[in-house]
């Protein structure tokens, strides 16, 4: 019986078919949803910046104004000798509860109550095995194709990873 599924999201397609996959086994088990994000480092990639020139993102700024129109000074779009670590660390917190809020909201959109989101920081398979296990999943969900780049593809993806590595089932979701 599935009583914990753990869905990791970084706010690509994929995840967001598989917070929505989720959402309806959860209400089919009445299994109990935590969505995780774990935290990028270094600099801001430009898949991540196109995300967030997308969703409006900007700390401190009018959630109308996108990021290519905000001066460098305060919301650099690539790593310069004003942005030190904890700028691009902010960047990619405000990233990461955003991304988790809008699964939050598509969750309790279709009625699921149980479901808690978790905000981490680390190398992604790592922290997403470790939550597994802290859980105690039935289940992973996550998708097969992030927000990662083509070192992503030569170095093998995260859900590859966690889906051979995980003591739990794993679905990948296209």
């Amino acid at each position: 019986m599935i009583k914990t599924i753990l869905v990791p999201i970084d706010g690509s397609e994929h995840s967001n078919k598989a917070v929505v996959l989720a959402a309806d086994i959860a209400e089919k088990y009445d299994a109990r949803l935590v969505v995780m994000s774990v935290l990028g480092h270094g600099p801001l990639s430009d898949s991540l910046r196109r995300m967030a020139e997308v969703e409006h993102l900007a700390p401190g700024g009018s959630p109308s104004t996108p990021i290519a129109a905000i001066p460098e000074g305060k919301f650099p779009a690539s790593t310069t000798a004003a942005a030190g670590p904890e700028t691009e660390h902010a960047i990619y917190e405000f990233i990461g509860q955003k991304v988790l809020n809008s699964a939050k909201r598509t969750v309790k959109e279709k009625g699921i109550a149980k479901v808690e989101t978790v905000l981490e920081e680390g190398d992604p398979v790592k922290r997403i095995l470790a939550r597994a296990e802290q859980e105690n999943a039935n289940l992973i969900i996550m998708g097969s194709r992030g927000l990662s780049d083509l070192k992503g593809l030569l170095m093998g993806s995260v859900s590859h990873k966690v889906s051979h590595l995980a003591s739990c089932s794993c679905i990948t979701v296209r």
